[in-house]
């Protein structure tokens, strides 16, 4: 097989497993995560935590809100299951025919609900930042008609990525994210010394356009046919609307928070905004790559599984990728915490991100780390009710969550700051994880909770010995060296790291931790083409 026919069958091929999915999406997560990062160094050097990046932030605030109730997660949590289903139990042609109708449906609502929202932008972005000067909210607005065009573009682009991840094409899928951080690194490196901020939001445009286009070259050659008049009459159309209602619901309930939140932040100091979102955006490089990589390959077997009303595998596979999760998350969040200073000034440290920017930014990450499990876990759980056809369970839990959220952070804005508002996130998020373990448990029994208390112990006894063992390192690296350089921190954060990792592994090594043994056999499976028979052996035991 040439080359060429490798790539081709990699791009356009079927990936089967669980863990074999999580892998092409973690990989594909951090290389989204770091060209994520590229994206918040390059903004975070040219404008500053200032008034220009607090209006770029707050822009996207109802243009993210429309995409994100209607689109993100409600068009998969509802298209997902019911694609799903039809390939299952009905003809390919069928579902199809939903794939494309959906498709024509989502493109003509997204397309006049962008042009009403970017029409009424005067009034309703006001509502969001009450706190600007009236130039910073001239200009928020003049941003936020331009991003607009994005939730059109991502909208279409959210339906392929349905088909793809129905059909387990996870390549393109998880490549998706990438090219969308490129469109916005490029609009800040090419456009905006030309137009200022006003480039950066162009560059979201662009970045939208390619997110599509990388999607649709694979979903299209699948089999989509020609699109048909956009119209709500199809069943399955039908079916996908009246699952995504109370998926709207709970994500209008926490974009609402949201927007609370930064209403808050805006009247707080200057760059209490910028501060907030890019420890927010830090925040989720281990999310990504963990929690939701597991849960977004876990999905489609999931959805499957419940289509066959087969509950004995569904757990399986439930109670197998929540505890891979907690032995990636667990150790991340000790890393995180211990060298939170050091990655948010080698993340933004250059050009008009100063040191006071750097620790405003470090201590509000501090908070969001404690967050880190919970929110890696979250979307496992949830998908496992969506799978089942349930989404009215998540929306009531997400109302008491939010609600919770929304009375802490009214309580600690003052003491704390911005710093109460991402402590207010975190409680707010196991408050919604516990009560999402606690119904699923109700409603479809018990996950086999002892086997996952076990190897949580075991997997928080190694996690300890990361802040045993590279505290001291971390303290002695800086002893050493002035830390007044790149390069001396990157080293501080590196010895840190290494020692830790190190560390951790050989402790779960010990403690015969079974997830390790698990994750090391599918890289082997994955990287070096172990035998079929490897394989085989590994779904047996639970994989």
């Amino acid at each position: 097989m040439s080359l060429t026919e490798k790539l081709h069958k990699l791009w356009h091929g079927e990936t089967r497993g669980l863990t074999a999915a999580a892998v092409i999406l973690g990989i594909a997560s951090i290389a989204s995560s770091i060209v994520g990062v590229l994206r918040d160094h390059t903004l975070a050097a040219t404008f500053g935590a200032g008034p220009a990046l607090d209006a770029y932030y707050a822009a996207f605030r109802v243009p993210d809100f429309l995409y994100t109730l209607i689109i993100m997660g409600a068009l998969s949590t509802g298209f997902i299951p019911v694609f799903s289903e039809y390939l299952e139990t009905k003809s390919k042609d069928e579902a199809w025919k939903l794939a494309a109708q959906t498709l024509s449906t989502v493109g003509a609502f997204m397309a006049v609900a962008c042009l009403i929202l970017a029409a009424c932008a005067q009034w309703l972005v006001p509502l969001t930042v009450p706190g600007f000067s009236p130039d910073n909210l001239a200009l928020t607005i003049g941003l936020s008609r331009i991003m607009f065009l994005s939730p059109f573009l991502l909208g279409l682009s959210a339906v392929m990525g349905g088909i793809l991840q129905a059909t387990r094409r996870f390549l393109a899928f998880s490549l998706a994210p990438i090219f969308y951080n490129l469109g916005i690194i490029g609009g800040a490196l090419f456009l905006a010394p030309r137009m200022g901020i006003t480039g950066v939001a162009w560059g979201v445009v662009i970045g939208a356009f390619l997110h599509f286009l990388v999607q649709a070259m694979v979903a299209i050659k699948l089999g989509l046919p020609k699109l048909p008049k956009p119209s709500f009459k199809h069943e399955g159309v039908r079916r996908i609307i009246k699952l995504m209602v109370p998926r709207t619901m709970g994500l209008a309930v926490s974009q609402f928070n949201m927007v609370i939140l930064l209403v808050f932040a805006s009247a707080m100091t200057v760059g209490s905004v910028a501060v907030f979102n890019l420890a927010n955006n830090l925040q989720q490089f281990p999310v990504g790559i963990f929690g939701t990589s597991f849960a977004l390959a876990a999905f489609p077997v999931l959805s499957a599984y419940a289509s066959l009303k087969d509950q004995k595998n569904f757990k399986r596979e439930m109670c197998s990728a929540a505890n891979k999760i907690m032995f990636l998350m667990v150790p991340s969040t000790a890393g995180y915490f211990l060298l939170r200073a050091q990655i948010v000034r080698l993340v933004l440290g250059a050009g008009q991100f100063d040191w006071n920017d750097t620790i405003r930014t470090a201590n509000v990450l501090g908070m969001f780390t404690i967050s880190l499990i919970g929110q890696a876990l979250i979307p496992l759980w949830a998908r496992a009710f969506y799978a089942m056809q349930n989404t009215r369970t998540p929306f009531w839990i997400s109302v008491v969550s939010e609600g919770t959220m929304f009375v802490l952070a009214w309580t600690l804005r003052q003491p704390l700051g911005v710093m109460g508002l991402a402590l207010a996130f975190a409680l707010a998020t196991y408050v919604n994880l516990s009560l999402m373990w606690f119904f699923f448990r109700r409603k479809y029994g018990s996950l086999d909770e002892a086997k996952m208390a076990r190897s949580l112990g075991k997997t928080v006894l190694a996690s300890l010995a990361i802040l045993a063992v590279g505290y001291p390192v971390r303290q002695l690296v800086g002893t050493l060296f002035h830390l007044r350089t790149f390069w001396e921190v990157a080293l501080q954060a590196g010895a840190t790291m290494f020692v830790g990792v190190g560390i951790f592994i050989l402790a779960s090594w010990l403690l015969k931790s079974p997830e390790l043994f698990q994750v090391a056999r599918a890289l082997r499976r994955k990287f070096f083409r172990e035998k079929v028979a490897v394989a085989i052996a590994e779904e047996s035991e639970g994989m």
